[in-house]
């Protein structure tokens, strides 16, 4: 119903491909700020052999072979070109990397001349928003927060190219460029005021490759700027919730390969930026695009991003509830504005629903297609209760983000998340011992791991999430209406250093860092369809887990953790729990009730758009001062 390509631009990532290379395996600590340029040269030569040479991604490899000085292979950017004519869905990935080739050929040429005569045609005829007038002959999203922004970044870009050329859609380029700043700029000032709605999210990957074709190549100066505080705060998010080179936070929109395979999509952009984790992947876009940018991350953020030694604790709040959208002068009858629900995927929403209609009706883009149904339900409602409930699955509203990282361990959770709503791509917790020893829960959806939610990816029904320091709380309570009667753990026993069972716990320990996992009902360790054995199965419709994290420092060795732990009382009545646990003390928490630590309420909403140690800032301030190491960095948050 929405967003079909965005699940085969991840999805399709075959587990099998990610792990082959013989020639890149994981890298120790940051070697410095001066081999950033190094390691943009071993990219780029890695990138140019193992890089996918398909439509949506071969224009990636061909600028990597480009920046390292060898031939560009004609057969594949042919179908490039073929990819850009052809109207897919997804192909402003394709467009804004011929674009950045264009721009560096513009400065350097390196093109022949009959293929740079392709490239001008296929820019001036594509369809660059859904108020072309141009009816759509396969289904194009345009709505999500990362497809947005590329659609009006590759807008900018071509009219910027082509000033005086007259496009298939009888604009010319002077005109798309007014057009592409009208919708680009509200974009990015978004950002900048409430963060990403795809929070930590494998769409960190397209929206860095826009952002750096912004800073690199906008001629407004106002967009480079904006462009470049935006690519700051992606950077920030990478670095506060990374592990070991590995994007473990919790998540907006995550993918099974990412989660599987122990390579996540960014891994390659965060080594390239901060020199930990790998190369490894063969369809990235933002690695490359920064690769062969002028943009540099700055020093006090990557120094952030590898101080593993260093525990701390990280607060963060993203995006914003619709309801909440008045409090920021957001008019819901306001079609540019609504653009900002969509990109939140909140389409359905009571109050956004007659916009989002309008919208679908007047430029025929249709997320859903069966709004007057959810009209009809709304007004039931209504009558009945005096309320309407949310409703989109799909919708990625307020998060609020805790992450604990330390030298041997990472736990990440969204707290209160849309607790029993449909969900789809949503990742509310995960905890990490290493790239790959990763632990999290979830209600699955298909075996079928294209499809979202699946097996391993995203919950057919959100649970509610409350974490407390070394700590998470998790409460499934999944309806009668659902067929999926069961939750589990995802636990990969291979890639643990130990695993064993304790009455109602599971113990894991990898290095120096150890996990225990608990479960209400009794669980079943066994292997899932692919035949790993990672599959623990908590059969009903309720069930509560708790996760506790540990490590040498603290316990010991790993059996005075067990024991530890393991004598801890878990008392559980219903959908409520209460954990003695012997880092945090008496920590209760249910499915209504509040979450309290020796018996005090603490609130799961946080008044922070980050609250870190290096530096602290409130929804909504102007911008976040970070200090580290006689080193002073303002971020700009409006």
């Amino acid at each position: 119903m929405i967003d079909s390509m965005d699940c085969k631009r991840l999805g399709i990532v075959m587990l099998l491909v990610l792990m082959v290379s013989s020639t890149s395996i994981y890298a120790g600590r940051n070697d410095g700020d001066g081999a950033f340029g190094q390691r943009c040269r071993e990219y780029l030569e890695y990138y140019s052999e193992h890089g996918d040479t398909t439509w949506l991604y071969g224009v990636f490899r061909q600028l990597a072979r480009h920046g390292v000085g060898k031939p560009l292979e004609s057969r594949y950017m042919n179908d490039v070109i073929k990819t850009i004519k052809s109207n897919h869905d997804c192909n402003d990935f394709t467009l804004n990397g011929l674009l950045r080739m264009a721009y560096i050929d513009r400065k350097q040429p390196f093109m022949t001349g009959g293929f740079r005569d392709s490239v001008r045609n296929v820019v001036l005829d594509f369809k660059y928003w859904w108020d072309d007038g141009r009816r759509d002959t396969t289904y194009r999203c345009y709505h999500t927060e990362n497809h947005q922004a590329l659609y009006h970044t590759a807008e900018l870009l071509a009219g910027q190219l082509y000033k005086s050329s007259m496009f298939s859609n009888g604009m010319t380029g002077k005109e798309h460029i007014s057009h592409a700043m009208n919708l680009i700029v509200p974009w990015l000032d978004n950002r900048l005021r409430f963060g990403f709605s795809e929070w930590l999210s494998t769409y960190y990957d397209v929206e860095a490759l826009l952002l750096a074709n912004l800073v690199d190549y906008a001629e407004d100066r106002e967009i480079r700027r904006k462009a470049r505080s935006v690519l700051d705060l992606l950077m920030f998010d990478m670095a506060l919730h990374n592990f070991r080179g590995y994007l473990a936070g919790a998540s907006g929109r995550t993918y099974a390969s990412s989660l599987l395979s122990g390579v996540h999509v960014v891994s390659p952009m965060v080594r390239l930026m901060f020199g930990v984790g790998t190369y490894e992947g063969f369809r990235n876009t933002g690695a490359v695009a920064l690769a062969t940018s002028g943009y540099r991350c700055p020093k006090l953020i990557s120094g952030i991003a590898t101080d593993y030694d260093t525990s701390h604790t990280v607060i963060q709040r993203t995006s914003i509830n619709v309801e909440d959208a008045p409090l920021y002068g957001i008019d819901f009858s306001d079609e540019r504005q609504c653009h900002l629900f969509w990109g939140m995927q909140e389409f359905i929403h009571p109050l956004c629903i007659s916009m989002s209609k309008q919208i679908s009706e007047k430029y025929d883009t249709w997320p859903y297609h069966d709004y007057d149904r959810y009209i009809d339900i709304y007004t039931r409602e209504i009558e009945e209760t005096g309320r309407a409930a949310d409703r989109d699955r799909f919708a990625l509203s307020e998060g609020n983000i805790t992450t604990v990282r330390c030298a041997s361990w990472m736990l990440s959770a969204v707290n209160d998340f849309r607790m029993g709503k449909a969900g789809y791509q949503q990742h509310p917790w995960m905890a990490s011992l290493s790239h790959d020893a990763v632990v999290y829960t979830n209600h699955p959806g298909g075996k079928n791991l294209r499809n979202s939610p699946n097996y391993w990816a995203g919950n057919e029904v959100l649970p509610r999430v409350a974490q407390i320091g070394d700590i998470v709380v998790c409460i499934y309570a999944i309806p009668e209406s659902h067929k999926t009667d069961y939750t589990h753990a995802y636990m990969p026993v291979e890639k643990m250093d130990t695993v064993m069972e304790r009455d109602s716990w599971t113990f894991a320990r990898k290095g120096d860092g150890y996990l225990a996992l608990y479960c209400s009902v009794p669980t079943r360790l066994m292997e899932d369809f692919r035949g790993e054995l990672c599959d623990m199965v908590a059969s009903g419709r309720s069930s509560i887990w708790i996760c506790q994290m540990g490590d040498r420092e603290k316990y010991g060795d790993f059996d005075n953790f067990v024991e530890t732990i393991a004598a801890s009382e878990v008392v559980v009545n219903d959908k409520d729990v209460c954990y003695a646990s012997p880092s945090a003390g008496k920590v209760t928490f249910g499915w209504d009730g509040p979450l309290t630590v020796d018996g005090k309420v603490l609130e799961l909403r946080s008044a922070y758009r980050y609250h870190t140690p290096w530096g602290s800032a409130l929804f909504g301030a102007d911008e976040l001062t970070l200090k580290r190491n006689g080193m002073e960095l303002k971020l700009e948050l409006r």
